[in-house]
C-alpha cells in the first residue's frame, strides 16, 4: 500500500470518528470509537478555567509559589478526579463565596465568559437556568437561624410553660361553666324530686367552690343528694389530676436546662423590631428580594425598613461577634453547624466551663432548601461530561461522607444540652411577681369601690332625713336584752362561751361570748 493511500485511509477513519487498524500493508480495517471515548478527547489537553470560593473545607484555593493558585478542599477532589478522566488541565481564581446575578457575583464572571465552571457548592437558584447550567445536585443545604443561646427556661414564662395556650383556656372555659352547671343540677333536682331534700346552693356559693377547689382551698359544702356529690366529686377528681400534672412539669421546666427559643417560625426574625444579617449576593438576599416568595414577605419588609445587614464577608470573627450583640445570622446547616463546632473547640482548649462552651444554638425548622451544584456557561458541554462522574460519587455515598469527614455524629450543641440541674434564679419567678401584682391591684380597685359605693349609700341615707331614733332605741334595748340575758342562756364548746338564739322558724345558731364583736348581734 502506498504512503499516499495510507493517509487517504487515515483521513477518511478521522472523519468518521474511528481508529484505524491496520493488519499488514494490504489489509486494514477502521474501529469505531465508543461515545466515552468520543466525549474524553473533547477537552484532553485543553485548559478549563475554574473560580471557587473560599469557603473550605467545601472549596478553597492557595497559592502554590508560582503566581498561580492549587484548588483545595471537596470540591477539588472531585475535580482532581475528573480531570484523570477527561485529560483537561485547569486554572484557579478564588473569590469570596458570593454567588450573585447575571451582573456580578460568580455568576457574572460566567455570563460574561470570564470563567467556564465553578467549582463551588453553590445553591441552584430557580430564576438563574436562564442565564447558567447548573450541573448535577450534589447536595441539599437547609437554611436556619443561628442566634445566641437564651438562658434556661426563659423569663417571665415558667409558670405557663407546663401547658400549652389551649390548654389554659380550656382550663378558664371550664371555671366559667362548671359553676353553673353545679347550680344547675342541684335546681333541676329540687324541681323534679320536691319535698325529697331541699338542699339548692345558691350561684355564687357554686362558683366559689369551683375557684376554692382549684386553689386546693377545701370547702364546708355538704351536699345531701347523690347527684350533686356525684358532679363535685368529679371537680375534685378533675383538679387532683390536672394539679399533680401542672406540678411535675412545672418542677421539670424549672429545674432542668431546658432552652426555650424565642423564634420558632422564620416570621419571628422580623418581629420586635431585631436585627438579622446574611451573606451578601447569596440565596437568601436573591429569595427575598424574589417577590413571588410570600413566606419570606415579612422577612422582606423587615430587610426594607432597614433592619436587615447583607455581608460581604464570611468571617466567623465578624459573624460570631454580631450574633453575641444579640443579631439573628441566616445561613445554611452545614456552614452554621461547622462554625459552632470550631467555636465550641476554641472554648475547649480554652478549658471554658461546659455552660459556656456552646453558646450559639439553631433554630428547629428550616425556612429555605436550596440544592447545592457546581456551575457552568449556559452553552458549556461540560455538564453532560461531568454528571454522569458526579453521580457515582454521590449515589456510593462517598461525597457525603467527604462532608462530613470531621464532623462529630452526635448533634453539635443542641436547643437542650441534657437533663443538668440547676437553681432557680429571679428570673424564673418573674410570672410569679406578675400574678402577685395583678391580684393587688384587683383587690385594690375593688376595695375602692367598695368606699365609693358605701360613700354613695351614705350620702343617700342623709338625704332622706335624720335616723329614725326610735329604730335606735329599739336597738339599744335588744343589745340590752342580749346582755340581759347572758348569763342565763349560754353553753360552753371547746372552752368557749356562746349564746344560743332561736329565730322564728326554729333553727338555733350561736353568738359568741366576751369578744367585741358579740355586741354587733340583736336578738329579734
Amino acid at each position: 500500500m502506498s504512503p499516499f493511500v495510507h493517509l487517504m485511509l487515515v483521513a477518511m477513519c478521522a472523519n468518521y470518528q474511528t481508529n484505524l487498524l491496520a493488519t499488514d500493508n494490504q489489509n486494514f480495517t477502521c474501529i469505531l470509537k465508543s461515545e466515552e471515548q468520543i466525549k474524553k478527547e473533547v477537552y484532553k489537553g485543553k485548559v478549563i478555567k475554574i473560580l471557587t470560593f473560599d469557603e473550605m473545607p467545601l472549596s478553597g484555593a492557595r497559592k502554590d509559589g508560582k503566581g498561580g493558585m492549587i484548588g483545595e478542599g471537596v470540591a477539588f477532589e472531585l475535580v482532581e478526579t475528573l480531570k484523570e478522566k477527561f485529560g483537561f488541565d485547569y486554572t484557579v481564581e478564588r473569590m469570596a463565596p458570593i454567588v450573585g446575578d447575571e451582573s456580578h457575583g460568580a455568576l457574572g464572571k460566567l455570563v460574561s465568559r470570564e470563567i467556564d465552571m465553578v467549582a463551588a457548592f453553590i445553591p441552584v437558584l430557580p430564576d438563574a437556568h436562564e442565564f447558567v447550567k447548573f450541573g448535577k445536585d450534589l447536595s441539599q443545604a437547609a437554611y436556619y437561624v443561628m442566634l445566641k443561646r437564651p438562658a434556661d427556661s426563659n423569663s417571665g414564662s415558667g409558670l405557663l410553660a407546663p401547658f400549652d395556650t389551649v390548654v389554659w383556656l380550656l382550663i378558664l372555659v371550664s371555671l366559667a361553666v362548671v359553676g353553673p352547671v353545679f347550680y344547675g343540677v342541684m335546681w333541676l333536682r329540687d324541681r323534679l324530686c320536691p319535698g325529697d331534700i331541699d338542699q339548692v346552693y345558691p350561684l355564687s356559693t357554686c362558683v366559689w367552690f369551683v375557684y376554692g377547689a382549684l386553689m386546693k382551698q377545701g370547702s364546708t359544702l355538704n351536699p345531701l343528694a347523690d347527684s350533686a356529690r356525684m358532679v363535685f366529686a368529679t371537680w375534685w377528681i378533675f383538679i387532683l389530676i390536672l394539679t399533680a400534672f401542672y406540678t411535675a412539669n412545672l418542677t421539670a421546666f424549672l429545674t432542668l436546662s431546658i432552652s426555650t427559643l424565642p423564634i420558632k417560625e422564620i416570621d419571628d426574625v422580623a418581629k420586635d423590631n431585631r436585627h438579622w444579617f446574611a451573606l451578601q449576593g447569596g440565596p437568601i438576599e436573591h429569595a427575598i428580594k424574589d417577590k413571588e416568595d410570600e413566606k419570606l414577605r415579612k422577612l422582606r419588609d423587615s430587610a426594607a425598613s432597614g433592619r436587615a445587614t447583607f455581608l460581604e464577608t464570611k468571617q466567623e470573627s465578624i459573624i460570631l461577634q454580631k450574633i453575641t450583640n444579640d443579631w439573628y445570622y441566616l445561613d445554611d446547616s452545614y456552614s452554621l453547624t461547622r462554625m459552632m463546632y470550631d467555636d465550641y473547640n476554641r472554648k475547649s482548649d480554652m478549658n471554658a466551663e461546659s455552660s459556656l462552651r456552646c453558646a450559639y444554638v439553631l433554630t428547629e425548622k428550616p425556612f429555605l432548601v436550596r440544592s447545592l451544584a457546581f456551575a457552568y456557561g449556559k452553552d458549556s458541554p461540560l455538564p453532560d461530561l461531568f454528571n454522569p462522574i458526579l453521580e457515582r460519587f454521590i449515589e456510593s455515598g462517598i461525597l457525603q461522607h467527604k462532608l462530613n469527614l470531621d464532623l462529630p455524629d452526635a448533634v453539635i450543641c443542641p436547643k437542650d444540652l441534657g437533663n443538668k440541674e440547676r437553681k432557680l434564679r429571679n428570673a424564673d419567678l418573674w410570672t410569679t411577681y406578675l400574678v402577685v401584682f395583678s391580684g393587688v391591684s384587683v383587690a385594690f380597685m375593688i376595695f375602692l369601690i367598695e368606699i365609693i359605693w358605701r360613700f354613695y349609700r351614705k350620702v343617700k341615707g342623709s338625704n332622706q332625713g335624720v335616723f329614725n331614733k326610735q329604730q335606735m332605741f329599739q336597738s339599744r334595748l335588744n343589745t340590752d336584752k342580749l346582755l340581759a340575758m347572758r348569763d342565763q342562756v349560754q353553753t360552753k364548746i371547746n372552752g368557749r362561751d356562746y349564746y344560743m338564739v332561736t329565730n322564728k322558724g326554729g333553727n338555733s345558731h350561736f353568738i359568741p361570748l366576751r369578744t367585741p364583736s358579740a355586741l354587733l348581734f340583736q336578738y329579734g
